[in-house]
């Protein structure tokens, strides 16, 4: 017999196709992705409310980071901040599929899937940003002797021109992001206000439990 916490493990690891499957699933109505109800795993059931409370933390921890004062880390440790933010909105994606497949009704479905898709719109701006702050370690400061072979010696100005590119766009694409959290805030807490609503007693604690303890977990220096 699966015990609860065996059943919270579902989907935390995709690989390469997986990533290819979501990225189509989410070009498809929720119609299309209708889960047959008979095929429902009773199990997974029980654990929709846990599996909203992880899934939300993630997405709260994520928020947190973004919002963070990210530009006074140095670039190897801001690089981190981004490499945990893109973990944990893959984590969120995982359980959003995980959630949506055991569900029947349809205006829950159509929530879930709208909101499976503003994260992944939110992991994808993180994973842009990461890779231009790679970027610019890569040809700012790790490949200057290849700069040079190719490109002669940048002038003060070329390179500060380049420095200003590279940061300039780096630091509005987390400022758009910060206001886009801002903005749609308090449609995010309509959707969980949604779901509530439908909970037990029991579920209701269910999901506070798992949200408590994994924002603590993804909270955590060494997560």
């Amino acid at each position: 017999m699966k015990k609860e916490g065996d059943a919270l493990n579902l989907n935390r690891h995709g690989g390469f196709f997986d990533r290819v499957r979501r990225t189509f699933d989410f070009r498809r109505s929720p119609a299309d992705v209708r889960p047959d109800t008979r095929r429902i795993s009773p199990v997974l059931k029980l654990n929709l409310a846990p599996l909203m409370g992880r899934r939300d933390a993630a997405v709260d921890q994520a928020a947190s980071l973004i919002g963070s004062d990210l530009f006074t880390l140095n670039d190897s440790m801001r690089l981190a901040a981004y490499d945990k933010i893109v973990r944990l909105l893959e984590l969120a994606l995982d359980d959003c599929s995980a959630i949506i497949s055991g569900l029947s009704s349809q205006d829950t479905i159509k929530r879930e899937t709208l909101q499976r898709a503003f994260i992944s719109m939110i992991h994808a701006t993180v994973v842009t940003i990461r890779d231009l702050a790679a970027l610019e370690d890569l040809f700012l400061t790790d490949n200057q002797d290849t700069v040079r072979e190719f490109a002669g010696t940048l002038s003060a100005a070329q390179q500060a021109e380049n420095e200003k590119v590279f940061t300039g766009t780096e630091i509005n694409l987390v400022n758009r992001l910060r206001g886009f959290f801002d903005i749609t805030r308090p449609r995010l807490a309509r959707y969980r206000e949604y779901a509530a609503r439908s909970f037990s007693p029991v579920y209701a604690e269910k999901y506070s439990l798992a949200y408590k303890s994994y924002l603590d977990v993804y909270g955590r220096k060494d997560f």
